[in-house]
This record gives C-alpha cells, sequence and structure tokens, in this order.
C-alpha cells in the first residue's frame, strides 16, 4: 500500500495577490495617519456690529461637515484643515462662508446684517451693488475699530 500526501501548492499569483492586499491596507492605514495630521483647531471670536458677543453661533466645516457652537462670549472651536471652507450661521443674520488660509492664526469674525431691503421698491442692479459696497465698507471700519477697542481680546462680553 502506497501512501500519496499532496501539499497544497503556492502559485505565484496567490503570492502576489495576497502582497497586493498588503500593501493595499498599508496604504489605506498610511493616508489615514496623514490625513488626521493635517486636521488642527481653528478658534476664533465672534461679535456683532455693536461688539457685544454671539452666543449659539452654528459653525460649519463645510468639508468634513464637522459642526460647532460659540459660547456666551462668542469664542469658539472647530476641526479644520487650510482650504475648508467654514460656515458661520445664526438667525437674523447674513451667512459667512470664509476659506481657511491658515489654521494656526484665529479666526475673529464680526456678523451682522448685510441684506439690502428694499421694501417693494424697484432697484437696479447698479444701485445693489452700490448698497452692498457701503455695506463692506462699513465693515471695514468695524474691525478697525475692534482692533483698536481690543474687542477680540476681552474675556467676556
Amino acid at each position: 500500500m502506497k501512501i500519496i500526501v499532496k501539499f497544497p501548492q503556492h502559485s505565484n499569483k496567490n503570492i502576489i495577490r495576497t502582497l497586493k492586499n498588503i500593501f493595499f491596507i498599508a496604504l489605506i492605514v498610511l493616508s489615514n495617519l496623514t490625513f488626521a495630521q493635517n486636521h488642527s483647531i481653528v478658534k476664533g471670536k465672534i461679535i456683532d456690529d455693536k461688539f457685544n458677543c454671539l452666543l449659539g453661533v452654528k459653525i460649519t466645516n463645510i468639508n468634513s461637515r464637522v459642526v460647532s457652537m460659540s459660547d456666551q462670549d462668542g469664542n469658539y472651536e472647530i476641526i479644520a484643515s487650510e482650504n475648508d471652507t467654514l460656515a458661520f450661521q445664526m438667525i437674523g443674520l447674513t451667512t459667512e462662508e470664509i476659506k481657511i488660509e491658515d489654521s494656526s492664526q484665529k479666526l475673529n469674525l464680526i456678523m451682522m446684517d448685510k441684506d439690502v431691503n428694499c421694501l417693494g421698491a424697484v432697484w437696479t442692479e447698479k444701485q445693489y451693488r452700490r448698497a452692498h459696497r457701503q455695506i463692506e465698507k462699513q465693515l471695514k471700519k468695524l474691525y478697525k475699530k475692534a482692533e483698536k477697542q481690543n474687542a477680540w481680546k476681552k474675556e467676556s462680553c
């Protein structure tokens, strides 16, 4: 009586497939580690046009869909990367969308109602553009005034 024992043979195709799978898994793990390292916490303060702190402003990172809210002193923190866009929303005020250029710097914001309300009057495109330019001028002046009054450095409002 002869006993024949056959051992499974590994073909080159199986070895290559296994190595490809290992490489693919390693690539996924490394890309996740790299992705996690690029994120940082963006901080700032949100006030209105009278330099009152705004509580309950909803801050959304549009790219990652992370959401945060401002506290009673207008302070907020949110996870974001450079080139992410943050949306700041509060009822009664114009939503602001800001692209993050440097995630290590504070992002302070003055929110106000920027809508041009003509109350039924017929406005031309030129009149709308002029009204928006005036609002932008007013906003630039507010930022300068906030810097002079140290509005961003006040601990509470």
